[in-house]
């Protein structure tokens, strides 16, 4: 401010070392609010992180420098990134995105987190996003949204993994190959009958310690534990917890598999979210 000197004499005379009690403005630097976080990975690796840690860097961030970050991801990396947050903070983000984009985003969602996410915007704007998205998806979201929000219906993802009982072991493995990316969670693999009722359920180290050609209804489980499409959120948790579920199979009263919860979403009332999203994506699972 040009009063450096002056401050230094008058402050002189109070303390023996002024250099010591004040800065001159000299050597301050102004900070720009808009400034509000840098990232130090360039742009061009953001799709390198885990989508957890992006998750993580955006909400850290204010809502100007987040909508930034997400332009620079692609539609696949944003849609990974949007599930690792809340289905509030999401809404949020998408905001100021277009519908398309929006769209697009949910179609690579998995039904169901496009679904809790499609709860939390606008009516008019949720119904808007459904017309956009590919028929098959839409369909998907739809049947989920008819269900009320903390029951099985509500919860459940249609991206699982079904295979028919006479298949031997080295054909299953090739279905399930070919449908891998269909499949949200393969952990069990649940066997069903052509008019898609549920018959058995295996995990995929059941599948690979079987010779080849002993067919799946050998080696399935054939007592399923499996859930009413209408079952409330608590019901699920204890099913889980009881018999150390990865993911349970949803019914409906004819015993037609529609879809299954994974264990973080059944657990979600019991276990605080930041440790949710900590559960383990896999691990060994065996029931005799």
């Amino acid at each position: 401010m040009g009063l450096g000197k002056m401050a230094d004499q008058l402050a002189a005379r109070f303390t023996q070392n002024p250099r010591k009690s004040f800065i001159s403005w000299d050597s301050v630097e102004l900070l720009l609010h808009d400034q509000f976080m840098r990232l130090k990975v360039p742009a061009e690796k953001l799709s390198e992180l885990h989508p957890a840690d992006i998750a993580e860097i955006i909400s850290d961030m204010n809502h100007s420098e987040s909508g930034k970050l997400l332009d620079k991801l692609d539609i696949e990396h944003l849609a990974d990134a949007l599930e690792e947050v809340e289905p509030d903070f999401q809404a949020t983000l998408v905001q100021g995105m277009s519908d398309e984009k929006v769209a697009d985003v949910l179609e690579e969602m998995s039904p169901d987190e496009a679904a809790d996410l499609l709860a939390e915007l606008p009516e008019e704007r949720s119904k808007d996003l459904l017309e956009l998205m590919e028929g098959d998806e839409a369909e998907d979201v739809r049947l989920l949204l008819s269900y009320p929000e903390d029951s099985a219906g509500g919860m459940m993802t249609t991206d699982i993994a079904t295979i028919r009982p006479g298949l031997t072991a080295e054909k299953a493995i090739d279905v399930l190959r070919n449908s891998a990316d269909e499949a949200e969670s393969m952990f069990y693999v649940y066997v069903t009958d052509d008019e898609n009722h549920l018959m058995g359920v295996f995990s995929l180290s059941d599948l690979i310690l079987s010779k080849p050609k002993t067919p799946v209804n050998e080696f399935m489980h054939k007592k399923v534990v499996s859930a009413n499409v209408l079952e409330k959120q608590d019901t699920l948790a204890q099913l889980v917890a009881k018999y150390n579920l990865l993911t349970l199979p949803v019914v409906d009263d004819s015993n037609h598999l529609l879809g299954m919860v994974t264990a973080d979403d059944a657990l979600d009332k019991i276990i605080p979210t930041a440790w949710k999203k900590r559960l383990p994506r896999f691990f060994y699972y065996d029931r005799s």
